[in-house]
């Protein structure tokens, strides 16, 4: 009997120390992030804004990494419209082992950055980060996109972008460009005029002089005048207030090299004709290819 009750002390004495044993090391794994309770994610960002940060300047660096070493990268970056419907900004790289990159002449708005790893078979899905650029202190013009590649022989359209204007109800401006890399093809009404439900006016009309595009593209100077006009969709709203595409300009490369898009003359009006106080435009870049 004494055997019995010397052997049930000795259990509990080793079942109490076994026990806080235990919760030490169990303790001891989580505080310093012990493989069991916090393994090392397979990828990570190191370096670039926090979700949803707001920058004031048109450049962005992202720096990340794997958790071991074989690992390759493939990265994006994609634009948001207003309904945070995506279009891509810059397409998928190829897998490569580069660990940053830095995106320069941003254009204003929401972006989404898409980052993702492999290593062997392993292929998680995408690390995403969103961010905002709000760059440009309106009110004020600007191209849009602000870097655009063109290849020699094909189109691409730039926009002119009004940037927080309160009540733009008409504007003229002067656009300037290298016409020994660029000509100049079409004018057209910009989406967000067309989203607001006015009818747009624009002179001259280059969709239908072509004796005006070729002097257009002789001096690499364009005058651009336009109107607003209520119709029954925007009506009784006579102007246009806030920030979107006014005006779509297509250009053609012609030469390879990289060249500005200047506005060099600026003279914007509300419904009432008073002129709109605005602050310097942002050039624009064009690189044919």
């Amino acid at each position: 009997m004494k055997y019995y009750i010397k052997l049930e002390k000795k259990m509990k004495y080793f079942l109490k120390h076994f026990s806080i044993l235990f919760i030490s090391l169990f303790a001891l794994t989580c505080n310093t992030g012990g493989v069991v309770d916090n393994p090392p994610p397979f990828l990570e960002l190191i370096d670039g804004p926090q979700e949803s940060e707001v920058l004031t300047k048109d450049k962005v660096v992202f720096v990340w990494r794997g958790n071991g070493s074989g690992y390759t990268f493939k990265y994006r970056l994609l634009s948001l419209d207003s309904d945070n419907f995506p279009s891509v900004y810059q397409d998928w790289t190829n897998y490569s082992t580069v660990t940053d990159i830095t995106y320069s002449n941003l254009d204003e708005g929401k972006f989404r950055f898409e980052i993702q790893a492999k290593s062997g078979s392993l292929e998680p899905a995408p690390l995403k980060r969103e961010f905002f650029i709000d760059a440009i202190k309106g009110p004020s013009l600007m191209f849009f996109k602000t870097k655009t590649n063109v290849t020699v022989g094909k189109l691409d359209s730039v926009g002119i972008w009004m940037e927080d204007i309160n009540g733009l109800a008409g504007f003229s401006i002067v656009v300037a460009f290298d016409n020994s890399r660029l000509n100049l093809v079409s004018a057209s009404s910009g989406s967000y005029v067309v989203q607001k439900r006015f009818q747009q006016l624009t002179v001259p009309n280059l969709n239908d002089t072509t004796y005006v595009l070729k002097s257009v593209n002789q001096t690499g100077k364009i005058e651009i005048t336009s109107a607003f006009l209520t119709d029954l969709g925007s009506f009784p709203n006579k102007s246009i207030s806030g920030s979107g595409k006014i005006l779509n300009l297509v250009f053609k490369g012609i030469a390879k090299g990289t060249t500005n898009l200047e506005i060099t003359s600026i003279d914007l009006r509300d419904e009432k004709g008073v002129v709109i106080s605005y602050n310097t435009p942002k050039s624009g870049i064009i690189e044919v290819q």
